[in-house]
This record gives structure tokens, sequence and C-alpha cells, in this order.
């Protein structure tokens, strides 16, 4: 069984109180124990996550399992019923080994108990060039996902999960982090909800899922990364290096 850290128990509250405190975060109140800015949420995934406890477990073996059988079957054959079957999978996957289970742990809502955050497939075109989009709403947190592009063309599978892992990591800042921080706006908020710590986030999960795979087509994923970051905060330097291993694994960013 994996480590579980106290801070999660103060998460899980969040998640399980959602329907009747929907602005409840990880600020000091009756239901949660102690603040968590996004800086701490981050460095607890990088910390304490099951990804990092142990990276030979048989979760990690079931993701490449179904990673390796999804690059082999054409996803245009699925309807969006079935891709969305597909994808809660993963989704449910990357939840346990990086964010605790908590963004697909079943919470009571008004339809009943089911998951906290929601996967919807969209079969029309997004009005930009990206194909996901978390959103708070007030039934449920959704992820929506577009299987074309801006130009109708169909996204191919890797784009798809990096694109879920992105909007997994908006919806978990979102989520548990505390938005009165006096840095949560640096942090979370910028360039969009692209703030120094989605990135560092974002980037973390992505070399892990790298360093599973092997594979060159998500190494490619991962070299867009960063140039979405650059075209995203219009800027070099720094922000252009947030998240780089020398940061996120050496202590740099993420240290106490």
């Amino acid at each position: 069984m994996p480590y579980q850290h106290p801070d999660v128990k103060t998460l899980k509250a969040i998640a399980d109180n959602w329907l009747r405190e929907p602005t409840l975060n990880s600020r000091k109140s009756s239901r949660t124990e102690a603040p968590h800015d996004a800086k701490a949420l981050t460095r607890l995934v990088s910390t304490s996550s099951w990804a990092v406890q142990d990276p030979y477990s048989e979760d990690v073996a079931r993701f490449l399992t179904c990673y390796r059988k999804t690059q082999t079957i054409d996803l245009q054959t699925m309807s969006d019923i079935q891709l969305e079957k597909e994808l809660r999978e993963f989704m449910v996957d990357i939840d346990v080994l990086f964010f605790f289970s908590l963004l697909t742990r079943k919470v009571e809502k008004e339809s009943g108990l089911e998951g906290f955050v929601r996967l919807r497939i969209l079969n029309e075109l997004p009005n930009g060039p990206h194909c996901g989009k978390y959103k708070l709403e007030p039934t449920s947190p959704y992820i929506r996902m577009y299987r074309y592009n801006d130009r109708g063309r169909p996204q191919r599978f890797e784009h798809l999960l990096h694109t879920l892992v992105h909007e997994m990591c908006h919806a978990f800042l979102g989520l548990f982090s505390d938005q009165r921080h006096p840095k949560h706006r640096e942090f979370v908020n910028e360039y969009g909800g692209h703030g120094e710590m989605f990135w560092v986030l974002l980037r973390f999960i992505s070399r892990k899922l790298g360093a599973y795979t092997r594979s060159e087509r998500w190494q490619e994923e991962s070299g867009w990364l960063d140039r979405e970051c650059l075209e995203i905060t219009q800027t070099r330097g720094e922000p252009g290096s947030w998240g780089t291993p020398e940061k996120t694994l050496m202590g740099g960013v993420l240290a106490p």
C-alpha cells in the first residue's frame, strides 16, 4: 500500500464537501486543517505522489499497457462515447499516479455519487488551437476534450493524452489551492491560468510519463510544451525555464 501524506486528508475533505461548500479550498476552515498554496501542492505531488513512491508499481505497469495498446488503435473508428471511456481510464490512471486519486474520487453531486471532475468529449471544432478546457460549472468541475483541431483534423492520441494531463493540472490547482494566498495570481492565475506553478507541475508530470513510455511521440508533445509556455507567457528567460529538472528535482522553486 502506498504511503499517504497527511495533507491528502485535507484535500479529500475539500472534494467530499464540494456540493455543500463549492467555494471551499485549502484555507483554514471547519473542514480543512491547513492552507495549501499552489507551490505546496506542487511540492506534494513531486515528493509524495504514488508515481514518485514506486515508479515500478502495478499502476505504472497498467498505464503503460493501456498506453501501448491505444497507440495501435485508430481512434477515429471510435464513437464519442468509446473515446470518452478510453480517455476516462487514462484519467483514472494519471489521477492515481500523480493526484492522489482526488480528481476522479467519488463524491456527492446533485445527480448522486459520481467522479469529482467529469470528462466530456466534444465532436465539434474548438475556437482556437487548443483541444481541451477545464471549467468549473455549478453542477460539477468539467474537463472538455475536442477530438478534432480547429482545422477539422483528428487529434492524435498522444496530443489528446497530453492535453488531458494539462487540464488535470488546471483542475488540481484550481480546486485545491489556497486562492487567497498572496502569490496565487503569480503561481496560478497569470496568463489565463498558466502561472508559474502550473508549468512546474505540468512539466514534472510530462517528464515522468516520458520516462515511463520512452515514446518519441510523447517527447514531441513535451517539446511542444516548452514552445507553448513561451507562446502563452510571451516571456523568455526565467519563465521559459520554469519546471526544468534543475529547478524541480534539485530544489529551486519547490524548496520549502
